[in-house]
């Protein structure tokens, strides 16, 4: 949902996890094409897991195998640059700070480049990893939550939030 008053995202999903070769989570995006950043200030996450993520993302659609490039935050493991580079593949972790929410987030993507950054104040990134996926130019760009415990809700706030076409961030 989305309350126009104070301009904030809240997102909920059960699902057993974004990771491995089959996702289980909730997606709220839009199509995106062409280079360019999703970011977004995750104010908060229930903490359903150590595992739980919320987070930023690019996705080659919505099957459950697809290809993606995301930077999550967790409630107790941290912040990720995580990726899926082929549909049906196994998924990738670079780990990023210990951080929690609150926490900026960004995924970038420049051509085939995809990278994922951090922030503590939305102003300063850091770079946490980037991958190459041959992901076609229309994909889909937004938020993302698991709570990495079937039957459980995981609710993430979000603030902030920008899609934005760019030469890569």
């Amino acid at each position: 949902s989305f309350d126009a008053a104070t301009q904030r995202w809240t997102v909920s999903s059960g699902g057993a996890d974004i990771w491995g070769r089959s996702d289980a989570f909730r997606f709220t995006g839009q199509a995106f094409t062409g280079d360019g950043t999703v970011s977004a200030r995750v104010v908060s996450l229930t903490n359903s897991n150590p595992w739980a993520k919320t987070g930023v993302m690019f996705r080659d659609g919505t099957a459950a195998n697809a290809r993606h490039a995301m930077t999550v935050v967790t409630p107790a493991r941290g912040v990720a640059f995580q990726r899926r580079t082929t549909t049906n593949g196994t998924s990738a972790h670079t780990a990023g700070s210990a951080a929690t929410a609150p926490r900026w987030l960004r995924v970038a993507r420049s051509g085939s480049v995809f990278t994922g950054r951090e922030s503590a104040d939305g102003a300063t990134w850091t770079t946490i990893g980037s991958a190459t996926i041959a992901m076609p130019a229309a994909a889909h760009a937004g938020l993302c939550v698991t709570s990495h415990a079937n039957g459980t809700l995981a609710t993430a706030v979000f603030e902030q939030v920008a899609m934005a076409p760019t030469g890569g961030g």
